[in-house]
């Protein structure tokens, strides 16, 4: 009994000075928060990359409408989505699943005006439904204040975010990129009536 007494204690002894698996257990509780930053890091970048994306397109659309390119072309929401917005967009966007909402807006500051895009605390912009029958598309005429609001449900790279995710497109948790342009439409004649607006 002593003997294998000994002989349990001179192994822990051995096992205790013993210094081989020091790297490979360093490894394994680094690798874990490490793997965590770097895909938080790419999880960050690809927001940026495609919202940038997200606000070029905007303000090029925008433009068109500033114009009065669309409205004197008498483009439809979805000939405005095909031929202005989605070929402003990289590939990885869907153009399917762009939405947009434009309004005229009376310039008054009114709750008719502009503090009608403006949630009730008055800390962010309200986001219009992911549903184009209940998007507007009024692109306005010449002189006419216009707010142009371009969203994408962006899929989470990661996933390593998605359960702070509040909005939910096609069954999956989502990420909702919007870019919005503001602007008073230059004085043009010939713009095409719109129902609804």
């Amino acid at each position: 009994m002593a003997a294998s007494s000994h002989r349990c204690t001179a192994a822990i002894r051995k096992l205790r000075g013993d210094r081989t698996g020091t790297t490979a257990v360093e490894f394994g509780l680094l690798i874990v928060p490490f793997m965590l930053t770097l895909l938080g890091v790419f999880e960050v970048g690809y927001t940026f990359f495609m919202m940038s994306a997200l606000d070029s397109a905007a303000r090029g659309s925008a433009r068109a409408v500033m114009t009065g390119a669309v409205s004197t072309a008498g483009m439809t929401a979805s000939q405005f989505r095909t031929t202005i917005v989605c070929p402003k967009l990289p590939a990885n966007f869907a153009c399917g699943d762009v939405f947009m909402n434009i309004s005229v807006v009376p310039a008054s500051s009114t709750q008719t005006g502009y503090y009608s895009y403006v949630n009730t605390a008055k800390s962010a912009l309200v986001v219009p439904p992911l549903d184009v029958t209940q998007n507007l598309f009024c692109p306005g005429s010449g002189g006419q204040y216009v707010v142009v609001q371009i969203l994408y449900p962006a899929s989470y790279f990661t996933m390593l975010f998605a359960g702070s995710a509040s909005v939910t497109y096609k069954g999956k948790k989502v990420n909702v990129l919007m870019s919005t342009a503001t602007f008073r439409a230059e004085p043009y004649s010939g713009g095409a009536a719109y129902a609804g607006c």
